[in-house]
This record gives C-alpha cells, structure tokens and sequence, in this order.
C-alpha cells in the first residue's frame, strides 16, 4: 500500500511543479514577456494575447463563438454629419525629405485639416472619393513629406466610419502633442460591387487601391512614397481587405492591421484569401496587428489567423479588448491603432533627434 501512496504523492507534486513552469511566463513583465511591445506604443492597459518575439509561444485558446452563415450587417449607432472640406488643388512635386516630419518649436497648429477628394478609377468607371486627414503644419513647409496611413471602413458604413469613430480627435491629439510624429491619413470610399462582392486582383478593389488610389495620393499630396512609411489597415470588411491587399503586396507596406476582421464570412478564392495567403505569402517582415472585442463574432477568425501566424514564427501583436462588433468598441481602440501605425516612425523621430544632439 505504500508504494502507491507515495507513487500518488510523486504524482501531484510533478503537477504542481510543471503547473508552476506554466505560469512562470505570465508572472514576468509584459515588457519581458513580449519585448516588441517595449518599444511599441501599445497602450498599457489593453490586453496583449500575442505580440510574438523570434521564438513565439503559442497562441491562447479561446472559447468558441457562433460563425453566422451569411455575412452580418451592422447597425450602425447614427453618427453626427460631417461637412466635406474644399478639395485641395494639387501639389506641385518636391524632392523627397530625408527625414519623418515632426513636430517642434516652429510649429504652433495643435490641430489637423480634413478634405476630401477624387481619384479616376477605370475599374469602376467613374471617379471615387476619399476623406484625408492632414496633419498639423502640412502647410508650413512645403519642403516636408509625411509618411501615409489607409484605413478602410467595414459594411455597411463608408468612408466616413472612421470619422465616426473619432479618428480626427484621437489624430490631432497624438500629434498635436507631439506624442507621435504627425503622418498623412486617408479614408477611400469603398464602391458597393468591388469592394462586397469581389475578392482580389486587378479588377477588383484591390486593383482600384494600389493601381488608382495610391498613385493618385502619392501624386497629389507630400508622402513618404516608399514601403517604410506606408501602412494599411481596416475595420471588418475592410479589415479583410487591408489584410489581402498587404499579403498580396508585402513590398509596398510597412504594416498592415486587421480590427476586427471579417474573415469568418469571407468568400475569397484561396489565391485572395488572407486566412490562405498567410500561410505562405513572404509577409514575415510586415508589423501586423490584429484585434477584435471578447464579445466580437469575428474573434474566432482573428484567432485563427493569429494561429496561422504563429505556426510560421511571424511577430505580429493579436489582442482581445472588451466589446462587440460596434461603434462603441471601435471608438475606444482608435488611438491605440494609431500607435501601432506611427510605432517606428517615432523610433526614426527619436534616432532622429540623437543625431542632432550629437552634432552639436
């Protein structure tokens, strides 16, 4: 009777022990357990699932959640009007700054401007219309070029979803307070046919983004024209389409952000499908940021696809914040996207400022 008793007792103490050893990881600071975000801006009190390092853990398990059959419509809570600004008159071209334009003593706008504009689109055959958010200065210097943010709206919202969600506030104060280095933004509005119903390639709104939209921006208004300082993200559908967009043209991309995507209803061909394309598609040098609320139907596609990622040892941040597939969650997140988007623009800032010092 012995030997079982003492068999049993060795039993319970390698539990404890390997039960320690699983949670010794959670017991370190984030900013150890996941550095990445030490050098991010993520905002300290949103929950960081993965933000995966060069040797990922895996990806947390996560209760499962209704997939509906047919892709969801969102009611959308009645957001106030926005007047559409004078459209800008083109630019002439300058050459190209060397550096991500700051903020500094010359500088006294706190505030941003928002315009809106056209672009032709052969694809749809008429012109198309986009929002864009200047930030502060643009004006001051015409010398000065500025890294570019896309962000795509879900359905059934347009171009305006994200002023809805308070984009211009969360923009003017991250960069009116010089929190971040200030960066171009632009909302293109999603033609009904090509941006529901196709999946991917040149006639699709694929096509109308990066054949179209894109030269027209970069032609029109002072980017940064080059990977480094070019970003894409979106909320549900556009999510999924930020997503495809970015694996299917890693090379014109820094990073790319999939809030709460839509990839559960998605009815993509495997050649378009991101869910397909991350297994395979050379995305291991874009920043991806993927996130959707606890109570968000499309956290089980978002989870799969952080998974996907995982297996392939590709860092990206995946979180769970506290919310539906709203306005509401949405709203609370925008900043921290925003952080995300202007993450290594302000390390270049910094580095930036070093190199003036040491010159000195």
């Amino acid at each position: 009777m012995r030997f079982p008793l003492r068999f049993a007792v060795w039993l319970l103490l390698s539990m404890f022990v390997l039960s320690l050893s699983s949670c010794a990881e959670l017991a370190l600071p984030r900013e150890q357990l996941y550095p990445q975000l030490a050098a991010s801006s993520i905002n300290p009190d949103e929950g960081v699932i993965v933000n995966i390092a060069s040797t990922p853990s895996s990806a947390p398990s996560l209760p499962p959640t209704e997939t509906p059959d047919v892709r969801p419509t969102v009611t959308p809570i009645i957001p106030p009007t926005i007047a559409p600004t004078a459209t800008p008159e083109p630019t002439a071209a300058v050459a190209p700054a060397v550096a991500v334009a700051t903020l500094d003593n010359s500088c006294t706008e706190t505030t941003g401007q928002l315009m809106d504009g056209f672009f032709k689109s052969d694809v749809i055959g008429r012109r198309q219309h986009y929002f864009i958010y200047l930030p502060p200065c643009y004006d001051a210097d015409s010398e000065v070029r500025y890294p570019v943010v896309y962000l795509l709206h879900g359905i059934p919202m347009d171009e305006r979803h994200w002023l809805d969600e308070g984009l211009v506030k969360a923009a003017d104060k991250l960069f009116g307070s010089g929190e971040l280095p200030p960066f171009i933004l632009v909302m293109p509005h999603g033609d009904n046919y090509v941006y529901t119903d196709t999946s991917g390639g040149d006639k699709s709104f694929e096509g109308v983004f990066v054949n179209e939209l894109m030269p027209a921006i970069d032609s029109r208004f002072r980017t940064l024209a080059d990977p480094e300082h070019r970003a894409i993200g979106g909320i549900s559908r556009g999510g999924v389409w930020a997503l495809e967009i970015a694996f299917m043209h890693p090379e014109l991309f820094a990073a790319t952000g999939g809030h709460s995507p839509a990839l559960s209803v998605n009815r993509a061909t495997a050649e378009y499908d991101p869910m397909v394309l991350a297994k395979s598609a050379p995305i291991d040098q874009l920043r991806i940021f993927l996130d959707a609320g606890d109570r968000d139907w499309t956290r089980t596609g978002t989870q799969g696809l952080s998974k996907i990622l995982t297996e392939r040892y590709i860092p990206h941040t995946y979180t769970i914040g506290k919310g539906d597939h709203d306005y509401p969650y949405w709203a609370t997140q925008v900043e921290a996207y925003l952080r995300f988007y202007g993450a290594p623009w302000k390390a270049e800032k910094v580095i930036e400022q070093l190199l003036a010092a040491q010159s000195q």
